[in-house]
């Protein structure tokens, strides 16, 4: 791999002898892996990504149901039907189901001072809405990236 020669020879190393493909614009001494593979895979990996964000979101909401279910206390807020109003209008209204995930949180946990179990609640919800709408948005992206076999053109 290093040419034993030239670093005998020259008291001064610099990349290009212990590493002969590099190139003097790189950013980074090391190459950065090669995902060949995926190149023509794009939108899958998109379409993949943002249905696994989608799920996530969606898991720790059904999370936060659950919890609130096993918790026996009826002085604090559980969730209730505007909670889930929230996750179900993020597919619609995205800004509208974050802002409103955001204002039952405040409102509803953190204002009364609900105490750390059911302030965890609010803040799955808005991580739910959170992951809702950026999955919306890697889903957008990548339905509307190039394929390598539809030439470029400007909308």
């Amino acid at each position: 791999m290093w040419n034993k020669e030239k670093l005998q020879t020259k008291s001064k190393l610099s990349c290009q002898d212990i590493f002969p493909d590099y190139d003097n614009h790189r950013v980074f001494l090391l190459p950065f892996p090669s995902f060949t593979q995926f190149i023509g895979k794009k939108r899958d990996l998109g379409v993949y990504f943002s249905g696994s964000l989608f799920a996530l979101g969606w898991w720790f909401f059904i999370d936060a149901v659950v919890l609130s279910n096993t918790i026996d206390n009826d002085t604090q807020p559980a969730i209730g039907f505007e909670d889930w109003m929230c996750g179900i209008s993020s597919f619609a209204l995205m800004a509208g189901g974050l802002a409103r995930s955001v204002t039952i949180l405040i409102l509803k946990h953190i204002v009364p001072e609900a105490g750390l179990p059911y302030i965890y609640f609010g803040i799955e919800e808005v991580i739910q809405n959170v992951a809702i709408v950026l999955s919306s948005v890697v889903l957008w992206i990548s339905q509307n990236a190039e394929s390598d076999n539809i030439d470029n053109y400007l909308i």
